[in-house]
């Protein structure tokens, strides 16, 4: 055990030895050179992780901003849907159902004829319907009020003179103030109808008016062309190939039908 042991140290003494006076052996401008390659190789991995660390930082930066925009997005669209619930609730609750929807109908219409080109060119004046809206919200609103005191007072039993006198009396005012603010919506619904039939016209002049100015530049054109084709010298050849083809055509077939005579009269 003792001279395995010793042999196995004295070898790697020799081994050791044989290694330092190979590195000895090698010049010392070799050796600047390998560590300048080592170091410029470790600079170059610690800049691809650096870069791949601040491309990752990226990402995650931007899947990040992209889940809040998103959640941004949702949330915002969720509270117009439910402004939206609430506030025709709101106008349920204060204008009854059907006068409810003829006051979306108001209100849709108003937004056609804010929209269309009539009214931003100034076409149709000032379109602020602000006051047409108060005014049908304030009678339906009316109405809606009359009504439902009027429901509960027919309720009643044993309705005497005085009742329907009175509940005669609602009737025709609610009648009046639903048909007054009818009349406002329809006014306002024509007033969009109006609007879009003005842009319509209005496009159709645009169109009428490029039409006309590629006409005239196709005149132009076409007029230029043709004084160009007269003013030319006539450059069809006199002797023409396609002519002298077929007059040889014209001649082989006259000699050809002679030919022919003259056998069928030689029989």
């Amino acid at each position: 055990m003792s001279k395995g042991s010793s042999g196995g140290s004295g070898g790697v003494g020799v081994l050791f030895v044989v290694i330092v006076v190979l590195i000895a052996a090698v010049p010392k401008e070799v050796w600047i050179t390998l560590g300048a390659i080592t170091a410029l190789i470790l600079v170059i991995w610690m800049a691809s992780k650096a870069v791949e660390a601040a491309e990752k930082r990226r990402v995650e930066e931007r899947e990040r901003l992209r889940v809040e925009r998103m959640e941004q997005a949702a949330a915002a669209k969720h509270a117009r849907v439910e402004w939206e619930r609430r506030e025709k609730q709101a106008r349920i609750d204060m204008l009854g159902p059907q006068n409810a929807v003829l006051m979306e109908s108001a209100l849709s219409a108003v937004k056609q004829v804010a929209g269309t080109e009539a009214a931003r060119a100034g076409w149709l004046g000032d379109v602020d319907f602000s006051a047409d809206i108060a005014g049908i919200a304030d009678g339906f609103a009316k109405a809606h009020a009359l009504s439902a005191v009027t429901g509960k007072l027919s309720a009643l039993n044993k309705p005497s003179a005085d009742d329907r006198r009175i509940l005669a009396e609602a009737r025709t005012t609610i009648a009046n103030l639903e048909r007054t603010a009818i009349e406002r919506v329809e006014l306002i619904a024509g007033c969009a109808i109006e609007a879009q039939l003005i842009d319509k016209s209005l496009r159709t002049e645009r169109d009428d008016a490029r039409v006309a100015e590629q006409r005239a530049e196709l005149h132009g054109k076409l007029s230029a062309m043709l004084y160009g084709i007269e003013a030319a010298p006539d450059a069809t050849p006199t002797d023409s190939a396609a002519d002298a083809v077929m007059a040889r055509v014209q001649a082989y077939r006259e000699i050809k039908q002679q030919i022919v005579q003259a056998r069928a009269a030689g029989a």
